[in-house]
């Protein structure tokens, strides 16, 4: 079982070494490059990465450029650049981009599309990609289903509190209502199994209380859940919530 190998082809030293760092807290293995000529010097290399991310604008060329050689070898990409315009992310994806994240990038959400993406590749089921999705010690180990804490054991996760959590994380601060989670997590189409939902949240709470998380799930009364950051003061209404950011159920 191999961590993640990632190449990542960035200008800015200051962004590369940001990047980096926290890459490789969450156990990626990161070679970082400034240029196209370092990062083919890397690919024509023995060992070969998992994982490109590619900026776009480098000092000796188009990144653009490197995708298509990228992709015949068969390596997955992630375009993470500022030029965001439609036909930057179509010639990105025509060249070969599995993902394009536009900057400034948020780097929880830049790993949550990387393990995403990790976890689609043949042979990813016996990669255990352990995916830093809450606040302070507790992590959320994707391959494992299993939280874990900085002190103590790591709690198993049933396959709906897997799947609840890794919905609440992937909306994190946004609501998530009652039908979406009857929807995607319980499999079922309507809303009506509120009991199911409420039994099944009150036990992945008690599950984050025992991992020391700084996040926890607010009831939105009538509405769903939001995972937050823990705060005190009184539970969150819709309009405390940005608008564009409430899950609508299908």
């Amino acid at each position: 079982m191999k961590e993640i190998s990632i190449l990542l082809v960035e200008d800015s030293r200051a962004l590369r070494s940001l990047v980096s760092s926290y890459l490789t807290k969450l156990g990626c293995n990161v070679a970082d490059v400034a240029t196209l000529a370092e990062a083919r010097r890397r690919l024509a290399g023995a060992q070969q990465p998992d994982l490109v991310l590619l900026d776009l604008d480098l000092a000796d060329g188009d990144g653009l450029e490197l995708l298509a050689e990228v992709d015949a070898r068969g390596i997955h990409a992630i375009v993470v650049s500022e030029r965001a315009r439609t036909e930057d992310r179509i010639r990105s994806f025509e060249s070969g981009a599995q993902d394009f994240i536009p900057k400034p990038v948020d780097l929880r959400e830049l790993h949550l599309r990387i393990a995403r993406l990790w976890r689609g590749q043949k042979g990813a089921v016996d990669t255990p990609v352990v995916l830093e999705t809450l606040c302070g010690a507790a992590i959320l180990d994707i391959a494992n289903r299993k939280l874990k804490g900085a002190n103590g054991p790591a709690i198993p996760l049933t396959g709906s509190e897997f799947r609840l959590l890794h919905l609440l994380v992937q909306n994190e601060g946004s609501l998530v209502e009652r039908s979406v989670i009857a929807r995607d997590v319980l499999g079922h189409g309507q809303a009506s199994l509120s009991r199911s939902v409420d039994v099944m949240i009150s036990k992945l709470r008690r599950k984050l209380a025992q991992a020391n998380s700084q996040r926890f799930i607010r009831n939105v009364r009538s509405e769903g859940y939001v995972l937050i950051t823990e705060q005190r003061g009184p539970e969150p209404h819709t309009s405390d919530l940005k608008p564009d950011t409430i899950q609508q159920s299908a």
